[in-house]
């Protein structure tokens, strides 16, 4: 495991430190997948709502993405 250090990301109108253990590869896929649920969002939305939206957006993400994995285990368990 790597040692944790201090990265910054951005999300929404702001920039954020936080500490973390991931390598650069995995901090860019995470910072991808944060630009991708946040991008289109209308930029005179305020910070707090750019959370919240993003949030969502990335739960839903997940969300569906799970339900496809639910489904095609399905389909390996019915062959």
């Amino acid at each position: 495991m790597q040692i944790a250090r201090d990265v910054f990301i951005t999300i929404g109108k702001k920039n954020y430190t936080l500490r973390t253990p991931l390598d650069l590869k995995e901090l860019d896929r995470v910072k991808i997948l944060i630009d991708q649920a946040c991008g289109n969002l209308d930029r005179s939305t305020g910070q707090e709502d750019l959370l919240v939206l993003t949030c969502l957006r990335l739960a839903y993400t997940l969300d569906s993405v799970g339900s496809k994995l639910d489904d095609a285990l399905k389909l390996l368990d019915n062959h």
